[in-house]
């Protein structure tokens, strides 16, 4: 559940940064054209792959409701951040991609 919810988390945050609005929040800096271009294709891939992971895992039976139980912890989690500290929304996508690398080789 950890690999789904930090995932998310990483997807969520991709979909947040191709947003201006919020990609203003987080950054004081503007971001390379292509970066930002980027984004939200790289954000869909991770969530693809995530819901590829989470039927491979658990299967048909519990797979997808894992999957939306993640999902939703994980943007409860960035509506949080962003609302209170938008700043250190980096460092959390940093520490998820960590927890990633650690669950697949703990799995």
């Amino acid at each position: 559940m950890l690999l789904l919810t930090s995932l998310s988390f990483l997807a969520m945050v991709l979909f947040c940064l191709a947003m201006n609005k919020h990609r203003k929040q987080v950054f004081e800096q503007t971001l390379p054209k292509l970066a930002v271009l980027l984004f939200r294709p790289l954000a869909w891939f991770v969530l693809m792959f995530t819901a590829y992971l989470s039927v491979a895992l658990f299967g048909w039976s519990i797979g997808p409701a894992l999957l939306f139980g993640a999902l939703t912890m994980a943007t409860f989690l960035l509506i949080m951040v962003l609302t209170y500290n938008a700043k250190i929304v980096p460092q959390l996508a940093i520490a998820s991609l960590l927890m990633v690398s650690v669950s697949v080789l703990t799995h």
